[in-house]
């Protein structure tokens, strides 16, 4: 029961950094992300390197029947796998009661459990109440821009991984390089594929066969019109605040059904709604999110538009949106994000809390650097310690009143 299946090419991904340290941990490691975002690929490798390391490990799929049906009396469970110190167990979510049955292995053994899913575990493992203090969860989205360039330009990777001054032909290549990953998205099969007609065609395959399919299976809709519709408004929306009932009246969805949509979708990482950011409510807005994809190949797929940026209008979207992703796939010092807008109009993208500092980030995709009055607004009233206007090919420092501005191109972009 062991896999068996041909090697796939492996990206070194920058989870597995983030992993190792739990590898010698008691608690249960969970990996959730959509569909074809390569977790299966990351599990077998993972396999492959503790295997390395002499830990006799074990990968398991529930989409194998067998295993699945062994999986429902544990005991015989662990007995079949006793001489393995970790077992990987990939598609958990087909497990019934399987939180319960993970509890009862975690208490009476002393193996290493990892587990992985299409959703979050609220959602599908039905793990949370069962699991609490017991796991620690990860998610494998698509490709990030760094593990794009690394499978599709390795020299221009290893330029960028310097963190050093770029030459102006180097920097252009990067631009080059971030508008087709805008265009096209990071799922590994798309990135991959060699022409852009064929990651056209990949991106049919997983959205049409797999993504909308289970997200029509977990609503347990009879169609998917009334899904795609949604999905399709809310890809025309991108960085936009969301109105609830202009959305139920278009999608055809009444409130309630909408909400769980949106839900669904936010817990299947195809779409995600960040909050407004405020401490006054007579001044700020407190209600209405903005949405944004975790895929832009998916979002450009529903609207049925691949073409070159020279050619669109919604650049400063897309690059909003890639801005989002980048933050959001910081697992690890960023607790929160929310955005800023006064009753006024004012409006700031991004405001962030990294290690108890709020931080606002403001996206100006051209070569002007340019501190918007919005920003200004915020720095007037906030005074945090940093802020940051994202540009397509400025980089530079300075200062408003004490506060630090950093301008970064894009494709530079981290904190």
């Amino acid at each position: 029961m062991s896999n068996n299946n041909p090697a796939k090419i492996y990206i070194e991904r920058t989870i597995e950094t983030e992993i190792k340290p739990f590898i010698n941990r008691r608690e249960v490691i969970s990996l959730v992300g959509s569909r074809q975002s390569g977790k299966t690929t990351f599990l077998n490798h993972l396999q492959g390197e503790l295997l390395k390391e002499n830990k006799k490990t074990a990968y398991i799929t529930f989409e194998n029947k067998q295993s699945l049906q062994l999986f429902n009396n544990p005991e015989e469970f662990i007995t079949f796998y006793q001489d393995y110190d970790i077992l990987i167990i990939d598609e958990f979510h087909y497990a019934k009661n399987g939180g319960q049955k993970l509890k009862f292995l975690y208490d009476t053994t002393d193996k290493k459990f990892i587990i992985s899913g299409s959703s979050s575990l609220e959602l599908t493992f039905q793990t949370g109440k069962y699991m609490v203090g017991r796991i620690a969860t990860f998610k494998l989205l698509p490709f990030s821009f760094e593990e794009f360039l690394l499978a599709s330009n390795k020299s221009l990777y290893n330029l960028y991984m310097l963190k050093k001054p770029l030459s102006r032909e180097v920097g252009q290549s990067l631009i080059k390089n971030l508008e087709l990953y805008l265009i096209y998205g990071g799922y590994p099969a798309v990135v991959l594929a060699k022409s852009n007609t064929e990651k056209e065609k990949i991106l049919e395959g997983i959205i049409e066969n797999y993504l909308l399919r289970d997200i029509k299976d977990l609503l347990m809709l009879i169609t998917e019109d009334e899904l795609f519709l949604l999905v399709k408004l809310l890809a025309g929306q991108i960085g936009n605040l969301v109105n609830y009932n202009e959305l139920s009246t278009l999608s055809r969805l009444k409130y309630k059904q909408l909400l769980k949509h949106l839900e669904i979708l936010k817990k299947t990482y195809i779409v995600d709604l960040i909050r407004p950011y405020s401490t006054n409510k007579r001044t700020e807005l407190v209600k209405n999110p903005k949405v944004y994809f975790f895929d832009l190949g998916f979002r450009n797929y529903i609207l049925g538009d691949f073409r070159s940026f020279d050619k669109r209008q919604d650049i400063g979207r897309l690059v909003e949106n890639y801005v989002f992703t980048k933050l959001s796939s910081d697992q690890t010092i960023i607790t929160r994000i929310n955005f800023w807008r006064t009753k006024s109009g004012a409006e700031v993208d991004f405001i962030i809390e990294k290690q108890n500092q709020v931080i606002p980030i403001e996206v100006k995709y051209s070569s002007t650097p340019v501190v918007g009055k919005s920003l200004y607004s915020f720095i007037d009233k906030y005074k945090p310690d940093k802020a940051y206007v994202i540009t397509k090919d400025i980089e530079k420092k300075t200062k408003i009143e004490e506060v630090k501005v950093f301008f970064i191109p894009a494709y530079r972009f981290s904190l």
